[in-house]
């Protein structure tokens, strides 16, 4: 929790600051919540019914990661997530069956970046590779522009979007 000065509050003691604190005067008390900012990229990507695994490389700003999907694995009723609470501070890559047997819907994001007022257009470099074969499926770098969701005295809270 922080607490947030407000200009006629400048010459306060720490004595008087808790009491000010504690009673209302010249300092408000911030509502305890955190942003969640977060960068995502959307779009579809065909990748041909001979590939088995996809291996990945996303980077969201200086933030990378490798991982690989298998894409038999895959549940069409169950698209991957991204929004929400995500177990590390890592970026993602999630494909989706969709109705066309060769083209998935792709979101990739990454979570847990700092409030900002003013965030940054955020960077998304992405690269699909056909495991079996090493053969590039995708290579993307796409920026994602930033806008302000909400922002009082305490937070300024966005979210940075981008399409493939």
């Amino acid at each position: 929790m922080r607490l947030k000065w407000q200009g006629s509050c400048g010459a306060a003691s720490a004595l008087s600051f808790l009491f000010a604190t504690l009673s209302g005067g010249c300092s408000s008390q911030c509502a305890p919540y955190g942003c969640v900012n977060a960068a995502h990229l959307n779009g579809n990507v065909v990748i041909a019914s001979e590939v088995t695994v996809v291996d990945y490389r996303l980077c969201v700003g200086s933030t990378c990661k490798e991982d690989s999907i298998d894409l038999a694995q895959l549940d069409a009723g169950m698209p991957c997530a991204l929004r929400g609470p995500w177990p590390s501070a890592q970026p993602k890559v999630c494909l989706a069956k969709t109705s066309d047997s060769e083209t998935f819907a792709l979101s990739a994001g990454s979570p847990e970046f700092p409030e900002n007022e003013n965030p940054p257009g955020i960077i998304f470099q992405l690269t699909l590779v056909d495991q079996v074969s090493g053969r590039i499926l995708l290579e993307q770098t796409r920026t994602a522009k930033s806008r302000v969701t909400s922002s009082d005295d305490c937070h300024a809270c966005w979210t940075a979007e981008a399409t493939l």
